[in-house]
């Protein structure tokens, strides 16, 4: 491995704080998450993706992606359909990643054998319990296509060290692999993309470097003075300067558009509409029949008269004008203009208000409206009054934090994470962790049981916390494997040994606060935290007895046992 894969490789441990294994796991966990990034830009925990180790099917990570939520389970697809009403995007990505040096024929083949085999009906390939778990999802979502609008995309993606030239032997063995996927009929599209040190660099590079680009903005006026504002420009640009914005080399940034309200919805009749103007006589009246994009940036600086360079930016509206106009690069006319706005502020309230004012005409999530959520607000600067090794970073707006460097990734809480591991802990759900955290949130937000005004920040605060260093003794190996998937049955269970024969204080009471304090201190404790851990485990493996199981970790009666277990144990 080169100096600067090893380097990349060694920053990337110190922000998942990984201690635990060796370079061949680490390798495989830096190339799940590489490529996974370039697929999902929000946060995401690495053990749910990698399944790599003995009868991986020759897979090292799985992730599915519908909507732009990463899938966990069946009922997280479920419910996202059922909030969606229907699945507009769906990606399946299958990651093979070697330490060798070199890219290895048998090895793409065997990659390539495990995936199709996964796709069976009846899988043939012996499957460990993260692969199989991914197989059931799969099979399930492939089940139920009716939710799902069109075929979904498979991603393979072959990680190596050495360095990719083409080589047509290799070539054939890739277009094999494409051939045998296509003659499923299961996919609408099937990519095989070849990684080599030089692309896992760059792709590493994208996940910690701020975005960044050049235009010329010749057609501008500038807008009056605002509180909050430091500039903004209300202007037109050529659609080919616009495309510089939006997409580089590997196609639309995806990271760009994830503000936005919608995902990209396809061939839809408003799109196709878009699509056609753009290829007819009167592309040049784009301009005035578009709504226009609204650009939000950290950092505008006018390096010479009209060229501008936009740094850390995202486009807060045009999701669906963006992907039609790069779909139809090839065929655009010089003539084509897209009108646009261009506001540099770092205020995060101004940046919502924008968010929420550009994206009025579509339906807000309860889950978006978080962000402006006057609890959540508190909450996070909550969670700033903690410091040194207590310090966590409550993202209560999509990648918040993602442009600042020298914040460990692990430590980012984001609505999802937190909804989950207050549910678990203090309102006693831990099987409901497994759903798509939006239904979670309406059904706990309606009875005021989740971000009600009257509780304590501290119980929001420590539930992250703990599950921050639960995951830390997963990734570390200092819990077994086999217990991820009840790390949140762990919350509870950890509650209630703290609580020893005590009810749970009322979450709004000055006794919660004390309550929680007392874990805080057991949290701070490795020594303590690793018996009560230890504890929680054998209760876990005592009642549940099939670990292996991912169904048990789904069940109210699973998670009764538990509690009731842990109420009478006494340390």
């Amino acid at each position: 491995m080169d100096r600067i894969t090893k380097g990349y490789m060694n920053n990337f441990a110190a922000s998942q704080e990984l201690t635990g294994q060796n370079e061949s796991e680490l390798f495989e966990s830096f190339a799940c998450y590489c490529v996974l990034s370039k697929e999902y830009p929000e946060h995401f925990d690495i053990s749910d993706i990698v399944t790599g180790g003995g009868s991986d099917a020759g897979i090292d990570g799985i992730a599915i992606i519908a909507n732009n939520v990463l899938i966990h389970s069946q009922e997280e697809f479920d419910d996202l359909a059922e909030q969606t009403h229907t699945i507009t995007d769906l990606k399946f990505i299958f990651i093979q990643a070697k330490t060798s040096p070199t890219f290895n024929g048998g090895d793409i083949a065997t990659f390539g054998f495990g995936v199709c085999d996964l796709l069976k009906e009846q899988p043939e390939l012996v499957q460990n319990a993260e692969v199989q778990e991914k197989s059931n999802i799969i099979s399930h979502i492939l089940s139920n296509m009716m939710r799902v609008r069109n075929k979904p995309k498979c991603l393979l993606y072959y990680v190596t060290t050495g360095n990719w030239t083409e080589d047509q032997n290799l070539c054939s063995r890739i277009e094999g692999v494409k051939s045998d996927l296509k003659s499923e009929n299961l996919f609408s599209e099937i990519s095989f993309v070849p990684v080599d040190a030089n692309y896992l660099q760059k792709l590493f590079k994208n996940t910690v470097d701020k975005i960044q680009a050049i235009i010329d903005f010749p057609e501008r006026i500038t807008l009056p003075e605002m509180e909050k504002v430091k500039e903004a420009y209300l202007g037109i640009l050529p659609a080919c300067q616009f495309l510089n914005l939006v997409s580089n080399e590997d196609g639309i940034i995806k990271s760009i558009l994830y503000d936005n309200v919608r995902d990209f919805q396809g061939e839809n009749d408003v799109n196709v509409e878009i699509a056609e103007t753009l290829n007819s006589s009167e592309a040049d009246k784009f301009v005035i029949l578009n709504n226009g994009i609204t650009i939000i940036c950290k950092e505008l600086k006018n390096i010479v008269r009209n060229q501008f360079s936009l740094e850390d930016y995202q486009i807060v509206n045009g999701c669906q004008t963006s992907h039609v106009l790069y779909n139809n690069k090839e065929t655009i006319s010089d003539k084509v203009y897209v009108a646009i706005k261009i506001i540099s502020t770092d205020d995060e309230e101004t940046v919502n208000k924008i968010v929420k004012a550009t994206n009025r005409q579509t339906e807000v999530t309860d889950e978006q409206l978080l962000a402006l959520n006057d609890f959540n607000k508190r909450l996070e600067a909550y969670y700033q009054t903690y410091s040194g090794v207590q310090r966590l970073y409550y993202e209560r707006r999509s990648k918040q934090y993602t442009s600042v460097m020298e914040i460990e990734k692990v430590r980012i809480v984001t609505v999802a994470t937190q909804i989950k591991a207050f549910s678990s802990m203090f309102l006693d759900k831990p099987q409901l962790a497994s759903r798509y955290y939006g239904r979670l949130l309406k059904d706990s937000k309606d009875s005021g049981e989740i971000f009600n005004t009257n509780h304590q920040f501290i119980a929001y605060y420590v539930s992250a916390y703990a599950l921050y260093r639960i995951e830390f003794l997963i990734r570390n190996k200092q819990i077994d494997q086999q217990y991820n998937k009840y790390r949140y049955h762990i919350l509870m269970i950890l509650k209630y040994l703290v609580l020893g024969d005590q009810k749970q204080p009322q979450l709004n009471s000055h006794k919660m606060e004390t309550f929680c304090q007392e874990i805080q201190g057991i949290l701070a404790d490795s020594n303590k935290l690793n018996q009560y851990v230890e504890f929680a485990c054998k209760i876990i493996s005592d009642q549940v007895g099939d670990l292996s199981n991912a169904e048990n970790a789904k069940t109210a009666l699973i998670t009764d046992k538990l509690k009731n277990a842990a109420m009478v144990v006494k340390l």
